[in-house]
């Protein structure tokens, strides 16, 4: 019998402090499920680390980041972290980002940092 490939998952995204926001992404908001520190949870630039990996974390979502000291919060059970140049432009950051995505499951990146 023929088995129904099984559904590949949204990315669900959290653009940290130093993004855009988030309807700048067209392409990424085509594949994800897109969150911003700022504009969706109303927090300052000035928020820890550690405080927006909680949220990550308990939403089961991936941050994108620019800050590579990020990675010392990733732990297996946390949230996942994509650490992206911050030299990119925004159509630059939505393309890759949309391209790295692509085709992956998300449960793959959860509790881990990789580099785009």
């Amino acid at each position: 019998p023929f088995k129904k490939p099984h559904k590949i998952r949204k990315f669900h995204l959290l653009l940290d402090t130093a993004f855009a926001h988030p309807s700048v992404f067209k392409k990424l908001k085509t594949k994800a499920n897109l969150k911003h520190v700022r504009h969706d949870y109303n927090l300052s630039r000035q928020t820890e680390d550690k405080d927006i990996y909680v949220i990550a974390t308990k939403e089961n979502r991936i941050i994108v980041t620019q800050d590579d000291g990020f990675k010392k919060q990733v732990n297996k059970k946390g949230a996942g972290i994509l650490i992206i140049p911050s030299y990119l432009t925004n159509e630059e950051i939505d393309k890759s980002l949309y391209d790295f995505i692509s085709g992956k499951n998300p449960d793959d990146f959860l509790g881990k940092a990789a580099k785009i």
